[in-house]
């Protein structure tokens, strides 16, 4: 596959994404990862803790905050409904290493499975496809990634670059994916663009994300992790093929 078609494919995919085609869609651990891995996450107007009488319970905007130096790699049950969202609903993986990060999607069209994945690194960001046996890589400047359009990936990475814009009160420690959970109650300010009213999020003392049940622009998502490993190597970052023109 030439340069252009492969990325006539790469665009092609993510229009069937955004519409909330047909495919089902697993994720890698990546790309929202870079900006939970890479964004600062300056004090929230979090009540949590405090509100609740847990003085010994971090604040939201910490755990934000610690999510930006963490490394590790994630797996989730995805539950999406409502304006195509069903289209995400499946498993998806998130790696982060900072400054490196990787999404991978599994998506059946046709009766073909094909594997995208996306990777954020220090030298550049890339498309690889994965299928029949084979891979290629494209080397992208400038476009946007299929992942814009997941909304469970979108929400956590607006709490980590905008935490002022959200405010969160303590609710409950649970376990989850056997880690420790620390979960919120969290409400958008005015200022929030993602469309959330509120929903609850719970995330481990390294800023892991590991559950996340909101409502907003018109669609349900719950997304769980189901394992959770803090050991990356770097052979998860490497690129299956050469990127085309290059």
């Amino acid at each position: 596959m030439d340069g252009k078609r492969l990325l006539a494919v790469v665009f092609a995919f993510a229009f069937v994404v955004s519409c909330g085609g047909a495919a089902t869609t697993t994720t890698g651990a990546s790309g929202a990862a870079t900006a939970a891995a890479t964004t600062g996450a300056t004090a929230a107007p979090t009540t949590g803790a405090g509100a609740t009488g847990a003085s010994t319970n971090p604040k939201l905007a910490d755990l934000l905050a610690a999510a930006k130096v963490s490394q590790y790699k994630i797996t989730y049950k995805i539950t999406a409904s409502g304006g195509g969202a069903d289209a995400f609903s499946g498993e998806q993986s998130w790696y982060f290493k900072p400054p490196r990060a990787r999404f991978d999607f599994g998506s059946n069209i046709g009766g073909q499975t094909t594997t995208i994945s996306f990777f954020s690194l220090p030298e550049g960001s890339f498309y690889c496809f994965a299928g029949g046996g084979s891979a290629q890589c494209l080397a992208i400047a400038g476009a946007g990634s299929p992942l814009d359009q997941n909304l469970a990936v979108s929400m956590q990475q607006s709490l980590v670059n905008h935490p002022d814009q959200y405010g969160g009160t303590f609710s409950q420690s649970k376990t989850i994916a056997g880690q420790s959970a620390l979960c919120y109650d969290v409400k958008a300010t005015a200022a929030a663009t993602t469309g959330l009213s509120s929903g609850t999020f719970c995330y481990s003392k390294e800023g892991i994300a590991l559950l996340s049940q909101f409502s907003a622009s018109g669609s349900t998502w719950s997304m769980e992790a189901t394992n959770v490993s803090m050991t990356v190597p770097d052979s998860d970052f490497t690129l299956p093929a050469k990127p085309v023109g290059r």
